[in-house]
């Protein structure tokens, strides 16, 4: 460990790359808590959460555990559900309307009709003659 002063007194520390993995290799052994390494060697738990970033050490993290009550693990469900119906109900309005298109495109074909622009211009022009 290096150690530097600033002007106002406050001192910079400076670890090695070998120190830190060392740190981190405890840590990670179950020898030392985050804490225990801070006592034991005046390291900040900020800097440990630094280098646990740093060399990617995500097994060093704090587990997180979700503690929910049972209507709401229900609620999710329901809303998982729902949202899963109405994803298929979409994809089946989209296919009847490509559906439609495609019906709309052969009438207006089998009137003579080159295309639906077409049928639009004369519908516009004439709007008593429909389908």
């Amino acid at each position: 460990m290096k150690k530097s002063s600033l002007k106002d007194g406050r001192i910079i520390k400076s670890y090695s790359e070998s120190f830190r993995q060392k740190v981190l290799r405890e840590i990670s052994e179950g020898k030392l808590t985050k804490n225990g390494a801070q006592r034991k060697y005046g390291i900040s738990v900020g800097s440990i959460y630094f280098w646990i970033k740093k060399y990617q050490r995500t097994d060093l993290y704090n587990p997180r555990i979700r503690i929910e009550m049972p209507n709401e693990r229900d609620q999710q469900k329901a809303l998982r559900s729902e949202n899963k119906k109405l994803k298929e109900a979409l994809v089946q309005l989209q296919l009847q309307h490509l559906k439609s298109e495609a019906d709309l495109a052969i009438a207006i074909e089998e009137l003579g009709y080159s295309d639906t622009e077409e049928y639009k211009k004369k519908l516009k022009a004439n709007p008593s003659k429909k389908l």
